[in-house]
């Protein structure tokens, strides 16, 4: 494409603006189009849950929020225009985002701006390999975690099928436990890395209640959702707040004060908008006029990720509650976590390995996975960890490049990895491996591997780093399907990049903004990308490998026949 100035990409970016501000929604009453939008986006659902029309409208809600939960008074709003609107505000939203990539990371994409024409492509190709990634885990760990749970889903259906959605009987009664059971085995995928029962103080709640409150409304959620989908009952649940606040703290326990404070901080309102609190933060809307009903959408509510943007809203409203109470704990257990996936594969795994009484410059190493290979010798794999909460749009993407954040653990590694090669860094090494080296040999060889982990990010943005960087929920998939198998391992981590190249798609959306045909590209999830799976440790096959090995006569240098060693 031709070169694009900055001064053009601002240009386009005001008329982009400019049509966003001209849009009738605007001007259609608050609460009345709230309710419309988020009934569209409930009906979308019931249709596909899962991306196409509901995932732009639901969009569509963020990108119009601070309107929608205005209360401005208004024209009585068509149906028609509102899902126009809407489908804009998506095509907006997303190209917000490539405007954020555009002006913080330059070279990232490539333009073509014309009169009544502009084109956005991916120029970096860690930015569709990042976004195949996320789609694949979510694709693949909800297959792997939702395995077997389809009698329960049936049995719900069943009970609730020709039920009234607010009638309460025996077959409410009835589907109740398992609907609670479906909340809890769903809330168990989430970004759950804090344990449910923590005692941290949010800021005049715990995480514990604030767990307990979401769980509640979770189940809440999910009722409505199977009523929608066994009933063709679908819309939204409108909920008086003060009757909320007295009904959760009833069911839960949690003191009635605090359960205001949680919901303040789950539902996106005029105070939210004020604060500048992003929408994709948030699920649940109040209207901003009277009677000021909480808004459920069910389909919505029960898909996204709650939990963890409770953490971002108490990050931006309480910075110095979040970095004093949640910030360490969350990246002690979140290295505690990635510790027993390789534990338990049959790696050995140390935790927050200091090296400061050795060369005070030096970080600490996040986690240490040792590896003995009885015809090698030892396999070290060096893991900086980097536990940011996950993003949800362009500027929380943008985050890692900031110097404290997943930017700084490449240098951190560099810093580590030229250590050990010195004749202290040797002996450390030494000082982790048993004192009798392997049995049946007098020599070893121990090879070291770096590796980044971090809650989201899988190279996006740092196409030009060396080190291989992976998010967790790869790297635990990776570990369940390697059956202990270090080779196998590593050979994944190289090679992962490569795959996703081949396995993803990318698609041009186009978009009219006034009389401007604006297409931008998108990844299109088209081919599941699995590891291969293992059976090192399973079959056997590690012992035969073993004694023909040692039957052979070899050695552990003979494995470094030919390989040059620097």
């Amino acid at each position: 494409m031709a070169s694009v100035t900055k001064d053009q990409i601002r240009a386009f970016e005001a008329r982009l603006d400019a049509a966003f501000a001209r849009r009738a929604i605007h001007g259609f009453d608050a609460n009345e189009t709230l309710s419309l939008a988020s009934a569209l986006a409930d009906a979308a659902a019931l249709r596909q849950p899962i991306g196409g029309m509901a995932a732009a409208l639901n969009d569509g809600i963020i990108t119009f929020a601070s309107h929608l939960v205005s209360g401005r008074a208004g024209e009585e709003p068509d149906i028609e225009v509102v899902a126009e609107d809407l489908m804009f505000g998506s095509h907006y939203h997303m190209v917000r985002d490539l405007l954020y990539y555009a002006y913080n990371a330059p070279g990232s994409l490539d333009w073509s701006i014309e009169e009544r024409r502009v084109e956005i492509r991916f120029a970096d190709r860690t930015i569709p390999r990042q976004f195949f990634t996320a789609w694949n885990e979510y694709v693949l760990n909800s297959m792997n975690h939702f395995a077997g749970r389809d009698g329960t889903v049936r049995e719900i259906i069943a009970l609730l099928k020709g039920q009234d959605e607010w009638t309460v009987g025996p077959a409410l009664e009835a589907v109740g436990p398992l609907v609670a059971a479906e909340a809890d085995h769903k809330l168990a995928a989430y970004f759950s890395i804090l344990d449910r029962g923590a005692d941290i103080d949010l800021g005049g709640y715990t995480y514990a209640q604030a767990h307990s409150i979401y769980r509640a409304m979770m189940i809440k959620a999910l009722y409505h959702r199977y009523q929608s989908e066994v009933n063709e009952a679908f819309g939204s649940v409108f909920m008086d707040a003060a009757g909320l606040e007295d009904a959760l703290a009833e069911e839960t326990g949690v003191a009635r004060d605090a359960v205001g404070k949680i919901l303040s901080d789950i539902v996106f309102d005029a105070k939210a908008v004020r604060g500048r609190l992003d929408a994709s933060y948030f699920s649940l809307f109040r209207e901003g006029a009277a009677p000021h009903h909480i808004i459920m959408r069910p389909w919505h509510f029960s898909t996204a990720e709650g939990l963890v943007q409770l953490l971002r809203v108490v990050a931006q409203r309480r910075p110095k509650t979040f970095l004093a109470n949640v910030s360490n704990i969350l990246g002690a257990q979140f290295t505690r976590r990635l510790a027993t996936a390789f534990e338990g594969q049959g790696f050995i795994a140390h935790s927050d390995v200091s090296l400061r009484e050795l060369d005070h410059t030096l970080p600490d190493i996040d986690l240490l996975i040792i590896s003995e290979e009885p015809t090698l010798g030892f396999v070290l794999l060096v893991c900086e960890v980097k536990s940011p909460l996950p993003p949800l749009w362009g500027k929380d993407q943008l985050r890692v490049l900031a110097p404290d954040s997943v930017s700084k653990a490449f240098r951190q590694v560099e810093a580590i990895n030229a250590f050990l090669k010195t004749s202290k860094g040797i002996s450390f090494i030494r000082s982790l491996l048993p004192p009798g080296g392997l049995e049946h040999f007098a020599d070893m060889v121990v090879l070291v591997n770096q590796l980044i982990i971090t809650s989201d990010n899988s190279g996006m943005f740092f196409g030009n780093e060396e080190t291989p960087i992976m998010n967790f929920r790869t790297v635990e998939r990776m570990l369940r399907r390697s059956d202990g198998d270090v080779a196998h391992i590593l050979s994944c981590i190289r090679t992962y990049n490569e795959g996703v190249d081949r396995y993803l798609a990318t698609s041009m959306q186009t978009f009219d903004m006034d009389g401007v045909e604006v297409s931008f590209e998108v990844c299109t999830g088209a081919k599941l990308l699995e590891f291969p799976k293992g059976d090192w440790r399973s079959s056997g096959v590690r012992e035969q490998v073993i004694a023909d090995f040692i039957a052979g006569g070899h050695q552990p240098f003979d494995a470094l026949e030919g390989v040059q060693v620097t």
